[in-house]
């Protein structure tokens, strides 16, 4: 599972916090002794990101008395992380812990919805998430999504092969096309040849040329069950990856399509957990 480092905690902090708590330090209460506690509120949660919270507050020298780790289900009203330390480093760190677990435990929460509702149709299915990530949280983002269950799709352009159409439009005619394509596996032979496809013919096209996978761009449910059958005919060694306005609202349709992988982009805008939290001296 993904860890933010250290220097990306401290530069996280350092945007609410960049020259000290002026509130705590004007009352002449930041040397008092406190608690701080973490707890869901009316619904359960799957909490994320818990490593990189007890972190930030071991950054301020508070001991933990309890926490749990991501990826965990929490029932509601319950405890799932405890601190104690000076209330000044308290203060420093509540908001900016909070605000970390709550975006990254609503995408956990979303994605495990989603996947269990995709496993309850089809229990060997993957449901994965796209690169639509708002900008400067990928990590938090990618991190919570295999905390609710799910996998990144494509982590990065570095590590996998995805052939889109503005790839082929530089490719004029099939044969100039068909040739950089065997170059391409030739000269990756650890990857497997990805394709969009966004209809039946070009499905049958790229899985005669030899592509790997097929991922099936916005296909009408209908549709994508008939071209799901017709290539699990003729290449029935095929990954299909079904992509494209799919949400926890219809995945459940898309996993009974017989598709190998779902892909979507919905679980980065889920809504943010509801996490109620306390601080009181000791």
């Amino acid at each position: 599972m993904i860890i933010l480092n250290d220097h990306e905690l401290e530069a996280f902090l350092s945007e609410d916090v960049p020259y000290g708590d002026l509130t705590t330090a004007s009352l002449g209460i930041s040397d008092q002794r406190a608690r701080i506690t973490f707890a869901t509120r009316e619904r359960p949660l799957v909490v994320s990101c818990m490593e990189e919270a007890v972190r930030l507050c071991g950054l301020y020298g508070l001991e933990i008395d309890g926490f749990v780790k991501s990826g965990t289900l929490i029932p509601p009203k319950s405890v799932f992380l405890e601190a104690r330390g000076e209330a000044g480093n308290i203060h420093r760190i509540w908001k900016s812990v909070q605000n970390l677990i709550d975006y990254a435990s609503g995408i956990a929460t979303y994605t495990r919805e989603a996947v269990l509702l995709a496993r309850s149709i089809n229990p060997d299915i993957v449901v994965a998430t796209t690169r639509k990530t708002t900008p400067f949280t990928k990590k938090i983002a990618i991190k919570a999504v295999e905390s609710g269950g799910g996998v990144a799709h494509r982590l990065g352009l570095s590590e996998s092969i995805l052939i889109f159409d503005y790839h082929r439009v530089f490719f004029p005619a099939d044969e100039a096309f068909t040739e950089a394509l065997n170059k391409t596996k030739k000269a990756n032979p650890e990857k497997k040849i990805v394709m969009e496809a966004e209809d039946i013919a070009q499905a049958l096209k790229f899985a005669r040329l030899g592509a790997d996978i097929l991922q099936l761009e916005k296909f009408p449910l209908t549709k994508l069950s008939d071209a799901v059958q017709i290539l699990r005919t003729d290449y029935p060694n095929i990954t299909l990856i079904a992509t494209g306005g799919i949400s926890a609202k219809n995945i459940a349709e898309y996993a009974a399509t017989g598709v190998d992988m779902i892909v979507t982009s919905s679980p980065y805008n889920a809504q943010p957990a509801d996490i109620k939290v306390r601080i009181e001296p000791l």
